[in-house]
């Protein structure tokens, strides 16, 4: 691995910058990307299905609602869309380890990618499930599961969203600094840094910076996921004449939709996390200091 030849190169970006090149990675990356998405993507799907799909189950897909059917599907939608939130950092974990070895021009197997992230397994577990809530989520869904009228478990979802929106406005890089920087959740002798003291060590300077950045990324994503549902529904009527929401467009297309802009949004918090390294630790510098240490214990070798 040459850390000062890189495929992407390695300095200050501003936001507009960021989003532009999220892009270009996507487009370079499409399909290893997918790929590593759609290894948390899959399960998580299945499993929102299973915790809300039922709101669906009475709805007659007809050219008019009852005040009940159309109360349903505003209420699986707004579910949909808290747990999808709320999931997201999770489902990103293998394509932020992807994007961790592509930067610098490895080409890694999926294999290879699952392995080294085996031994991470516990500390992205307490991470996202416990500290950053989905596991709380799945469990006051499944507690709402069946009740034909809004019920307190889902308002509770929404202060669990809340306590989630600060995290990842003022905490946004836990993958990252877990996957790429590899830290205990414990301190020891070997490791005197920890993950939430390194967190804390990055965070804590930029939290303006990084409120800014989120509120932009959040409007991003709101205006893609619309953007991308419509096309779904012009799809639709265009292909299908069925130019209402149909069991399809709901069950699969809006959550597909989301999972989408999800996958861009993990890209651009990954580029994110190398700007603010660059910004205030002078990444770059390092990377040509620790490959020259390389090459040089390599000709004493």
């Amino acid at each position: 691995m040459q850390l000062d030849r890189t495929r992407i190169a390695v300095r200050e970006r501003g936001t507009m910058e960021l989003l532009d090149i999220s892009w270009h990675v996507l487009r370079c990356y499409g399909r290893p990307l997918l790929l590593t998405m759609l290894l948390g993507v899959l399960p998580l799907l299945a499993l929102n299905h299973l915790l809300l799909g039922w709101l669906l189950t009475g709805v007659e897909f007809r050219s008019t609602w009852s005040l009940e059917e159309a109360g349903n599907v505003v209420r699986y939608v707004w579910n949909m869309s808290l747990l999808v939130f709320i999931e997201a950092p999770l489902a990103s974990i293998a394509a932020t380890a992807f994007l961790g070895q592509a930067v610098f021009l490895e080409q890694p197997k999926l294999r290879q990618l699952l392995r080294e992230l085996l031994p991470l397994a516990p500390a992205l577990a307490w991470c996202h499930l416990v500290v950053r809530g989905v596991l709380p989520a799945w469990l006051l869904l499944a507690m709402a599961r069946g009740s034909q009228e809004y019920t307190g478990w889902e308002a509770l979802l929404i202060l669990l969203a809340m306590y989630a929106m600060g995290l990842r406005a003022f905490r946004p890089y836990i993958n990252e600094i877990a996957i790429l920087e590899r830290l205990p959740l414990w301190k020891s002798r070997q490791a005197p840094m920890t993950l939430g003291r390194r967190s804390a060590l990055l965070h804590n300077p930029s939290g303006a910076d990084l409120l800014a950045r989120w509120l932009c990324a959040a409007l991003v994503a709101c205006l893609l996921v619309l953007g991308v549902y419509g096309v779904c529904l012009f799809l639709s009527g265009v292909l299908l004449n069925q130019w209402r929401p149909t069991p399809l467009l709901l069950l699969l297309a809006l959550p597909l939709s989301m999972w989408f802009v999800v996958g861009y949004i993990g890209v651009l918090r990954f580029m994110s996390y190398l700007d603010l390294r660059i910004r205030h630790e002078g990444w770059e510098v390092e990377l040509r200091l620790r490959a020259e240490a390389a090459r040089l214990a390599s000709r004493l070798v």
